[in-house]
């Protein structure tokens, strides 16, 4: 049996595809009259003819939007999804595919969420179930012909819970014959992917077993306009095997989508479905909406503008990575310092990383501000590879003089660095240094370290925790009060009787009445 943990990562892996057209037979009834009967045959037979008119050059993107509503928590999977038209004809198209969806996961109870482990390390569902690092960044190219129908794929962006593949999803099959009814069958397989394995690139996916399945699909017109027609959707997804007469995994629900008859494409789709799997005691049910929305020309014009800032953005924050690579030796310095400081200043992270855990390892006998700077120009250049050990080597290097330097880069170091960069400015004892690592107490995700930091130092820290004592700010009330229970004073329990006296927070009633217990408790 799967656990709710599990079920996430069921994936299906497409083996044959069969196709199959439903036929749609006018009603003839007695009694009308010759004429009418003729009406009713005419509308009946009249053809509705959906094509991609895709071109050459065109690009289109969707927002899409997948919600998973588990027994424990909620997953939502968002972002864009961009085509590129690289060929066409008469008779078909070729499309580049790429996009990136976003994982957020919340929880439906008060314990720790631990998000389910994702398939796609990368962020991206375009690195394909191989887990190849190089699956993320290679071209995924589709052909298909003017009715939708897939002639070739290159590359994968297979997603969880059975929904297939994110470069298809906005890609539905039309009817060749023009027919406002029509059916696509596919069988298929479905692979149960073990979680309890963590994924590494170059290896593939843990398949515990694989099960036949058929997947079926009805498309009805159901309503049109000149510019739009509306489709029904009814979808099946089922495994050949069973429990109790019902398939042991299965897929199934309704949707609508729009066609946008003069672009010859979709505009959207709503697809809400259930996923079941079963077994000898029990049944698992999964609600899944899916959602997706074609940028308009405006949208898209946005869209492409705010990439091309964050493009650029990227570009700038690799220069300064290069930047921070290029520095002058200092001269006057031993031949083992100047060793190590070479293997800094070359691209290669294995030389970096190893220059900078030497550096960390090092005692010098006399304070070197070049070498301290060169640390903190590394640390600004934000490579996550080498933060760990550019912050360690600073808390050995730096200077009082660097201070101001690294008072600036506390707030912009990630975790990674931010322990090291607090421990190099507490050495220093600066009243400077201690109110901006107390101003940490304010930020979720760096006030658990801080409050660490500022226990470690001890009670010269008191009068700038106290700075930050807020009633009407609970996170940080709660950071705050954990500090002082650890090294309060008789001028911590002055402070807190006196913001009691003016503050009706029950919250910070509370959280008070257990400081001052610790705080007596430590001193009287």
């Amino acid at each position: 049996m799967l656990s709710g943990f599990q079920l996430h990562t069921v994936f299906f892996v497409l083996t044959q595809n069969l196709r199959i057209r439903n036929r749609f037979f006018p009603v003839m009834l007695l009694g009308f009259s010759l004429i009418l009967a003729m009406q009713i045959s005419a509308t009946a037979a009249e053809k509705v003819q959906l094509k991609y008119a895709w071109e050459k050059g065109q690009r289109f993107a969707y927002q899409v939007k997948i919600d998973v509503s588990m027994e424990n928590y909620s997953e939502l999977l968002s972002g864009v999804e961009q085509y590129e038209v690289i060929k066409s004809n008469a008779d078909g198209f070729s499309l580049r595919c790429s996009g990136k969806l976003n994982s957020v996961t919340k929880s439906k109870t008060k314990r720790l969420l631990i998000p389910p482990m994702r398939m796609h390390r990368l962020g991206s569902p375009f690195a394909g179930l191989s887990h190849n690092i190089r699956g993320a960044s290679e071209a995924h190219v589709l052909s298909l012909n003017r009715y939708g129908e897939i002639d070739t794929v290159k590359g994968s962006s297979l997603l969880p819970y059975l929904i297939g593949h994110l470069s298809q999803i906005n890609l539905i099959p039309l009817s060749a014959e023009g027919k406002s009814e029509w059916t696509e069958s596919e069988k298929t397989s479905i692979s149960i992917i073990s979680s309890g394995r963590i994924p590494r690139p170059f290896r593939g996916a843990n398949v515990e077993k694989t099960m036949g399945a058929k997947q079926v699909t009805d498309y009805k017109i159901t309503g049109q306009t000149a510019d739009e027609a509306t489709i029904s959707v009814k979808h099946s997804y089922r495994t050949v095997s069973t429990v109790d007469g019902s398939p042991e995994v299965e897929l199934s629900g309704t949707g609508i989508i729009q066609f946008d008859k003069k672009q010859g494409g979709v505009k959207s789709l709503n697809l809400n479905y259930k996923m079941f799997q079963r077994s000898d005691t029990s049944v698992h049910k999964i609600p899944i909406t899916i959602n997706s929305k074609q940028f308009t020309e405006e949208e898209l014009a946005k869209y492409r503008a705010d990439q091309e800032i964050l493009h650029q953005k990227h570009l700038a924050e690799m220069k300064k990575r290069e930047a921070a690579g290029k520095f002058e030796i200092p001269e006057n310095i031993d031949a083992e310092l100047k060793a190590i400081l070479t293997d800094l200043a070359t691209k290669n992270v294995l030389k970096r990383k190893a220059a900078l855990q030497k550096l960390s390892q090092a005692k010098p006998k006399q304070e070197n501000p070049e070498v301290s700077q060169i640390l903190i120009g590394v640390l600004n250049s934000k490579d996550i590879t080498v933060v760990a050990d550019a912050s360690k080597a600073l808390v050995v290097w730096s200077t009082k003089g660097d201070l101001p330097a690294l008072i600036e880069l506390l707030p912009e170091v990630n975790i990674l660095g931010s322990e090291n960069v607090m421990d190099a400015i507490l050495k220093h004892h600066s009243p400077e240094g201690i109110k901006a690592i107390a101003e940490l107490l304010k930020v979720p995700i760096k006030s658990h370290n801080a409050s660490k930091k500022l226990i470690e130092y001890g009670s010269d820290a008191e009068d700038a925790v106290l700075d930050q004592l807020d009633p009407s700010n609970f996170l940080t009330l709660v950071s705050v009060f954990r500090v002082l229970k650890e090294i309060g004073t008789e001028k911590s329990l002055k402070k807190i009787e006196e913001v009691s006296s003016s503050t009706d927070n029950k919250n910070f009633q509370f959280q008070a009445a257990s400081t001052v217990k610790s705080i007596e408790a430590r001193v009287k």
